[in-house]
């Protein structure tokens, strides 16, 4: 009942966040493909939106993965997020993917992400985007998508595990906001989200181990990493923690703990002079 309860709460607070979105802020000039199903079985889950300045360019590729604590949001959160983004010259990709409970885990949305990245490396030409130049963000829990998205491109076991195709690609860097880095914090709400969003067992699976980021040992295979946090982001102590696991794994990356916006400052704000000198330090860190 618990568990139901709060499913339906975060879609409710999903429609209202979304209506917080100032899209009239949005660059009418940025080309937007939306809905494109990147599995066939016509979805809401397996849908992506595409936005790019289209100029008869190779663009760099920026794939986009919403937050929604695994369990809500869809990609029209982060539309302009992405909006601001393609004005900066990427081609970027907003993803859907299946939603956790009450059949659904988050082994499943790896998955999809997984499936959705490869629709993009056949696909992205078409939209001018270079699958030479790819980077990768995730929002709060999709930050923690992101990072397994990336730690497959260099772990067949791992891969093995997710029954998923061998790679030709990997990521030039990763950008993680106010990333849900891990969820095995003790206490009743995280136990809670754990049963939600894992299956029965979950503890003995190899699938998990991967995601115990302290642990994986494949860790120190991840490009630039950018961590990005603000003074009222409510999950700002697990940035910090996430980047001691980074230090001790010997990443390059580099955070970045500006202005007062909250947890989802940059997705909701994009414009303000603030969160455009974040995009320019992001750009400038990765030499965009």
């Amino acid at each position: 009942m618990i568990n139901h309860f709060m499913k339906k709460l975060s879609e409710k607070s999903y429609l209202k966040d979304l209506a917080r979105i100032d899209l009239s802020k949005s660059d009418s000039d940025i080309k937007v493909v939306k809905d494109i199903s990147y599995i066939n079985d016509n979805s809401i889950e397996h849908k992506l939106d595409i936005y790019y300045k289209s100029n008869n360019q190779l663009k760099p590729i920026l794939i986009d993965i919403h937050g929604g604590g695994f369990i809500a949001c869809y990609k029209e959160m982060d539309s302009l997020f992405a909006n601001y983004l393609a004005q900066r010259c990427f081609v970027v990709f907003t993803l859907n993917y299946r939603l956790a409970y009450p059949s659904i885990n988050v082994f499943d949305q790896i998955e999809d992400i997984s499936d959705a990245v490869k629709w993009i490396i056949s696909n992205a030409k078409k939209h001018e985007g270079n699958i030479n130049e790819m980077y990768i963000a995730g929002h709060s829990a999709g930050g923690v998508l992101a990072i397994a998205e990336s730690l497959l491109c260099n772990d067949k076991k791992m891969r093995d595990d997710f029954n998923i195709d061998e790679r030709n690609y990997k990521y030039n860097g990763i950008i993680l906001d106010c990333g849900l880095m891990h969820f095995y914090v003790k206490n009743i709400a995280y136990w809670g989200m754990r049963n939600m969003i894992f299956p029965k067992g979950y503890k003995k699976m190899d699938k998990y181990q991967y995601l115990i980021f302290e642990n994986n040992c494949k860790l120190s295979t991840l490009p630039k990493t950018v961590l990005l946090t603000n003074e009222k982001d409510n999950l700002k102590n697990m940035t910090y923690y996430f980047k001691k696991v980074l230090d001790d794994n010997n990443v390059d990356h580099k955070l970045f703990d500006n202005g007062t916006d909250g947890h989802m400052g940059i997705i909701y704000k994009p414009y303000t002079d603030e969160n455009q000198q974040v995009i320019d330090n992001i750009q400038e860190y990765f030499a965009i």
